[in-house]
């Protein structure tokens, strides 16, 4: 392809908070993401993965007003929530739940249900691609 930067952009490097390490969800901006190593000082960021599936801590709950445990089944979708920094547009120490009111996140795609209000440090969560909801 004659524009074509990448050739299909499962993994880019992004600028990034010191704080990210191997394995950790992320947003960057409204991309969900999972860092494939620990943050480069010399390089300023790390790699990301944006397609795949993870195995992610997820809690089964919404923490939309009032606070209450939802069960999740296989093919849910899943939102995540954190602290913005600023500089990169990295959003990190995600919670991902059921919380609808939160960024889409991607899905779940485990076997089995989880009962409501149990967190899973394993679940198998499937990346959203992402789409701008305009």
């Amino acid at each position: 392809m004659l524009n074509q930067l990448f050739p299909n952009g499962e993994t880019l490097f992004f600028p990034c908070p010191t704080t990210i390490t191997k394995g950790m969800p992320v947003l960057i901006g409204t991309m969900p993401g999972v860092a494939v190593d620990n943050y480069n000082a010399t390089l300023g960021g790390c790699q990301f993965c944006l397609e795949g599936v993870y195995a992610l801590t997820v809690i089964a709950q919404s923490t939309q007003s009032p606070v209450s445990g939802l069960t999740l089944r296989p093919g849910d979708e899943l939102f995540a929530s954190g602290s913005l920094d600023a500089t990169t547009n990295i959003t990190s120490g995600l919670t991902i739940d059921k919380t609808r009111g939160n960024a889409p996140f991607g899905n779940y795609v485990g076997t089995t249900t989880i009962t409501a209000g149990v967190t899973t440090t394993t679940c198998a969560v499937k990346i959203q691609n992402s789409v701008s909801r305009d």
